[in-house]
């Protein structure tokens, strides 16, 4: 199993940071605080950092046309500007006032995928979302819906609800954003851990954050196999993205929620932004594109 340990890019002390996501346009990382309703860029040129404060609680946002951002929020997707902070609301999730957005990503014709969650994160209490003008509802009764991604030729799509302890598949039609074919393709089995974010490479393995386990695993989704780690000295990982000119750099987020006193001062580098570069690249982020 290949091993890799990352560098620590910005001490950032994010309470719950999240939705790492690379924007090719800007050539920057795009990353999310959900607790501190906070969305950041960063330069991995030169390690710049800017972060802009939101009204409500971001769950995942994307590149869009105009140099806007598409934002899931809590009750609704829009759209905003962060130069002016415009915020333009696409549409509203006809659920519980005490749900809200947690991941997703848009699909190679610009489609958004976007799940919710209840805020105390109870059992079934989600759903999980395609989004293209209208909001149709894919997968009923999520618990924590997490990390999605495409495999590189766009034929099967990959999806956690990390209180199911796995990673699932379905067979996945880009003309139409059909799902079929349900399956399990790797299992979870670290005690005291959870699948979060997810990313792919362009090897087809699946990078996945593991909260409560300090590090992002490299899952081969054929066999199931964990073949590589990445340790971070932060127990709590939520999220990673390749990105960079040759896009060989992956943007790893950390939070420091659900950690105790003593944890913290065990682990002082929870809630920062870790950054590698690696011998290998992954598939860029898509951006959203209004039908």
């Amino acid at each position: 199993m290949d091993i890799w340990k990352p560098d620590i890019l910005y001490k950032a002390d994010l309470i719950l940071g999240e939705g790492a996501r690379w924007h090719a346009e800007w050539q920057k990382f795009l990353f999310i605080d959900i607790k501190g309703k906070l969305i950041g860029t960063c330069n991995p040129e030169n390690g710049k950092l800017a972060t802009y404060k939101i009204p409500d609680m971001p769950g995942m946002l994307a590149p869009a046309d105009n140099d806007k951002l598409l934002v899931a929020l809590q009750g609704s997707i829009a759209l905003i500007d962060l130069q002016t902070s415009e915020t333009t609301t696409l549409v509203k999730f006809k659920e519980s006032t005490q749900n809200r957005s947690n991941d997703g990503a848009c699909d190679a014709l610009g489609r958004l995928w976007v799940g919710t969650m209840d805020l105390e994160a109870k059992h079934h209490a989600g759903n999980l979302y395609c989004f293209n003008r209208k909001l149709i509802r894919k997968i009923k009764g999520t618990s924590v819906s997490n990390g999605i991604c495409w495999s590189p030729d766009n034929r099967t799509l990959y999806y956690i609800d990390s209180f199911l302890y796995h990673i699932k598949a379905f067979d996945y039609d880009l003309a139409t954003g059909n799902i079929s074919n349900e399956r399990i393709v790797v299992e979870i089995t670290e005690p005291g851990t959870l699948a979060d974010g997810m990313c792919i490479d362009s090897d087809g393995m699946l990078w996945v954050a593991i909260w409560g386990g300090g590090c992002v695993n490299r899952y081969n989704p054929f066999n199931g196999n964990c073949i590589g780690k990445i340790e971070i000295n932060a127990p709590n990982v939520t999220s990673c993205a390749f990105g960079g000119k040759q896009m060989n750099q992956m943007l790893i987020t950390t939070a420091k929620d659900g950690l105790s006193e003593e944890e913290l001062k065990q682990f002082p580098h929870s809630g920062s932004l870790f950054m590698i570069k690696l011998n290998l690249t992954g598939l860029p982020t898509a951006a959203y594109k209004q039908a």
